[in-house]
């Protein structure tokens, strides 16, 4: 009898039912959330996408070759934010497959347990079959009791097998989507980088080009610097530039054969959007990534945000958001390398946090045209778009 216990005892175990897998506390919660962050990706990389194919189709229809020159950059430009989109998606992939492997593999532990159990219950068994008990005295009960143990142990262990083959094979399925997702990745990555130095060699180019053709905006620069250096704070250095943007306006405006710089709309009409590109927006956020704090919200220290702020990918590229002319690029206070960018009519744009500024004082920009990119990590870039001095909600002319 007592060996009889015992050997009911250690097969009992295998007979308890194993314990649910079920995720950690917050779990679904976390993966809805990785799953709302990817389709948004996907949503802005096929925007991005669909501009650079715009884009395209609309360079290769101009004829003057100045134009065709700022075409080219906008469109690498636009070629690099879809990339960088693109790996925007993919990170979000390896996250949501990371989050169900994880909890895949918690599942699959819980499962094993009561395997191992049974496998040390049949080990035990091995080393003293059933035929050993049976010749042992004991009654007939007994030995009914027993056959039963093992007859009732065998189903279940079959089916527990095959339970943890399944869960195996998927926990297989989701290392392989991952290390596919991770090839992506790496092409990706190295696609991007191609698309970096190809814009660097085009934006070295230009600057040939405008230096051989006497072109300088140095003067101009000079001045915007001073202006930076009397200012007292951003919004101050804003207002002065647009006071200039205004006596230039009204300069262009007298009759004779000097061009507006320029074609944004005036008399306080909406933005208008570049000829190029009929069917762009009137404007664009100016990086690739999620907003983080919106116009008029509130920070930790009480300012009210006139603009929009953007958690960018690390080296992110950042282009102007409308068509205009750069009046400051470079450094100031706390703000890292910024760009200002008069679209004529009393129309400004701010945008700050780069780390590098590829554009210059007095260059004309097309919607798209590069301006500079992001610090590594995750950077913070900020755009803001003013109307006379007074900051605008950019949402209503986002597309």
């Amino acid at each position: 009898m007592r060996r009889l216990a015992l050997f009911a005892s250690v097969l009992g175990l295998a007979l308890v039912a194993p314990a649910a897998g079920a995720p950690v506390d917050g779990f679904a919660n976390q993966l809805a959330a990785e799953r709302r962050a990817l389709a948004a990706a996907r949503a802005q990389a096929a925007e991005a996408e669909a501009r650079a194919v715009q884009l395209d189709r609309e360079a290769q229809g101009l004829r003057d070759a100045a134009a065709r020159d700022r075409a080219a950059l906008t469109l690498v430009a636009a070629q690099i934010q879809a990339s960088e989109a693109g790996l925007a998606v993919i990170s979000s992939e390896v996250a949501v497959v990371d989050r169900l492997l994880a909890a895949q593999r918690a599942r699959l532990a819980v499962q094993q347990r009561p395997l191992a159990e049974q496998l040390a219950a049949l080990q035990l068994l091995a080393r003293r079959p059933p035929l050993s008990l049976f010749a042992e005295p004991g009654t007939a009960t007994d030995i009914i009791h027993q056959r039963a143990v093992i007859e009732a142990i065998l189903p279940v262990i079959r089916a527990r097998t095959a339970r943890l083959r399944d869960e195996i094979d998927r926990t297989r399925r989701l290392a392989a989507a991952r290390r596919a997702v991770l090839d992506r990745q790496e092409t990706a990555n190295a696609r991007l980088v191609e698309q970096r130095r190809e814009l660097a060699r085009r934006e070295a180019e230009a600057r040939r080009q405008a230096a051989s053709a006497g072109v300088s905006a140095g003067m101009e620069g000079d001045r915007a610097v001073a202006l930076a250096e009397d200012a007292g704070d951003i919004g101050a250095l804003v207002e002065r530039l647009e006071d200039a943007a205004v006596v230039r306006d009204r300069l262009a405006r007298l009759p004779g054969p000097v061009a507006r710089p320029g074609s944004m709309a005036g008399d306080g009409g909406p933005l208008a959007t570049s000829p190029a590109s009929p069917a762009s927006p009137p404007y664009i956020l100016p990086v690739v990534g999620r907003i983080e704090r919106g116009f008029g919200d509130v920070s930790s220290d009480g300012t009210r945000s006139r603009g929009l702020t953007l958690v960018a990918p690390g080296g992110a590229q950042v282009v102007a958001p409308a068509r205009g002319r750069v009046v400051f690029a470079g450094p100031f206070r706390s703000f890292g390398r910024i760009a200002i960018i008069d679209h004529g009519g009393g129309w400004t744009s701010l945008v700050t946090g780069m780390i590098a500024v590829s554009a210059r004082v007095g260059d004309t920009v097309d919607q798209g045209a590069p301006l500079g990119r992001a610090g590594p990590g995750q950077p913070r870039i900020a755009v803001e778009l003013r109307r006379a001095g007074r900051p605008i909600d950019v949402g209503a002319l986002l597309s």
